[in-house]
């Protein structure tokens, strides 16, 4: 009985030393090994959280540099096959400038083009690189105009890479009968990154 009664006690001072131990705390290697790990946890999960709103905001610029380019294209390709080739041929054309009035039917009388009142025109600047489409009157007066930035090459081509003015006969595509519109432009995002986005597409032109 005595040494049932010892092994008992025995064994309840052995249990209460283990929970004096428990609730005197952690080490101090132990907090040091927790608050590294903690650390990598942290790091990894900000690593991760910039690596995603840097990817966020590269890919939306593209989307914005992409549909501002074919917003610019369809402006122009739409308005230039409403011209003719004598009106645009006629009006001094060059790789940064064109100018020509919308053909708006045919005289029945004499089977020849009708056309607006007003040109439609297009011009570059390569120094500011601004494209501006403007609506002028016969006297020379800008009516509207629209201006697109962050171009960065001549848009206008008479084949791949031959501008207007490097044409055979400079200023005239009448043999083509075609023009060949390059819309190339540059954007640039917060991490200082430039991105650049171009478009060709080739505009057939109605006949004289």
């Amino acid at each position: 009985m005595l040494t049932g009664q010892k092994g008992r006690e025995a064994e309840v001072s052995a249990c209460q030393r283990v929970l004096r131990a428990k609730k005197s705390g952690f080490s101090l290697m132990e907090l040091l090994i927790a608050g590294f790990i903690l650390s990598i946890i942290l790091g990894a999960l900000f690593f991760s959280l910039t690596a995603g709103e840097s990817a966020g905001s590269l890919g939306l610029a593209k989307a914005d540099l992409q549909a501002k380019v074919r917003l610019i294209m369809d402006w122009i390709v739409k308005d230039v096959r409403q011209a003719s080739l004598i009106q645009i041929n006629t009006n001094f054309p060059s790789g940064d400038h064109i100018k020509f009035k919308k053909v708006t039917g045919i005289d029945d009388l004499t089977g020849s083009y009708t056309f607006s009142p007003d040109y439609t025109e297009y011009s570059y600047d390569s120094v500011s690189g601004n494209l501006t489409r403007s609506e002028v009157d016969n006297s020379g007066s800008v009516l509207r105009s629209l201006v697109f930035d962050n171009i960065t090459q001549s848009p206008f081509y008479t084949a791949d890479g031959v501008s207007l003015t490097q044409s055979p006969n400079p200023g005239n595509i009448l043999e083509a009968k075609k023009l060949i519109i390059v819309i190339a432009a540059q954007s640039q995002v917060r991490n200082s990154r430039i991105l650049n986005f171009s478009i060709t597409e080739e505009a057939k032109i109605r006949n004289p």
